[in-house]
């Protein structure tokens, strides 16, 4: 695409690339993001928040999703779809946006990949692509956009997206450097808060604490009451940001 058509596009999207940038909280920003996704075609998107140097489809990543089916979902968990998944790892080796079908080509065709890829195709995730997502301090990220099965993205379609993907990115980052007011914790709400940034469930973290799936899940509904968040990637990013835990 030429340089002239890019500007153009991008330029009378500005308001909503402007959104992004300037995003004053992370729940107004993922707003912000899901309009620009839903502006631009794309009807299911993700983002994989990686802690430093982990893949992106580790058990410490955390990943908040949308437009994806809660079946889908449930698979891509249960049937350890997410160790499997080579996509994400395959398009940050490469380091710019290309399509999960030229991603596919880059790993080695094993039959879990085969089984994986065959999934895909039986749930109407076919189109699509990522995005490459690289912070300061090893602060990367991977962002995934899909359409639906009978539509091929366009060329503005992909450039107008990775430019939202990044300008997210950006601002996640950008959040978690700035200051704010002090959250108290208890040495156990602390410690349940780190074992959710490695992506530890409630049982998992109950046995390591030795506690029960119940208390735990107490804990970690106090945790969200107190950085004002409502899921573990959001609490994850928020506690980054208030330098409450390291990953």
């Amino acid at each position: 695409m030429a340089s002239a058509q890019i500007g153009v596009y991008a330029g009378g999207m500005e308001p909503v690339f402007l959104d992004i940038a300037t995003s004053p909280c992370l729940s107004s920003l993922w707003e912000n993001v899901r309009r620009a996704v839903a502006h631009f075609g794309a009807d299911k998107f993700s983002y994989h928040v990686t802690p430093v140097f982990a893949s992106q489809v580790s058990d410490a990543t955390e990943v908040r999703a949308e437009g994806f089916s809660v079946e889908w979902l449930d698979l891509y968990k249960s049937a350890d779809f997410r160790r499997i998944d080579p996509i994400p790892d395959a398009i940050m080796r490469v380091g710019h946006t290309i399509s999960w079908e030229e991603a596919l080509e880059d790993v080695e065709q094993t039959e879990e990949v085969a089984e994986f890829v065959r999934a895909l195709r039986d749930y109407g995730i076919t189109n699509g692509f990522g995005v490459p997502l690289f912070g300061p301090a090893n602060r990367d990220a991977y962002g995934a956009f899909g359409f639906p099965a009978d539509h091929v993205p366009t060329e503005e379609q992909v450039v107008a997206l990775t430019i939202v993907a990044r300008a997210g990115h950006d601002r996640v980052c950008q959040l978690i450097n700035l200051e704010d007011g002090e959250v108290s914790l208890s040495e156990r709400e602390r410690q349940v808060l780190g074992l959710i940034a490695q992506g530890k469930s409630n049982t998992v973290i109950g046995q390591i604490l030795e506690i029960s799936p119940e208390t735990v899940s107490t804990y970690v509904k106090r945790i969200y009451a107190k950085l004002g968040t409502s899921d573990r990637v959001g609490t994850t990013v928020k506690a980054l940001k208030l330098k409450l835990i390291t990953i």
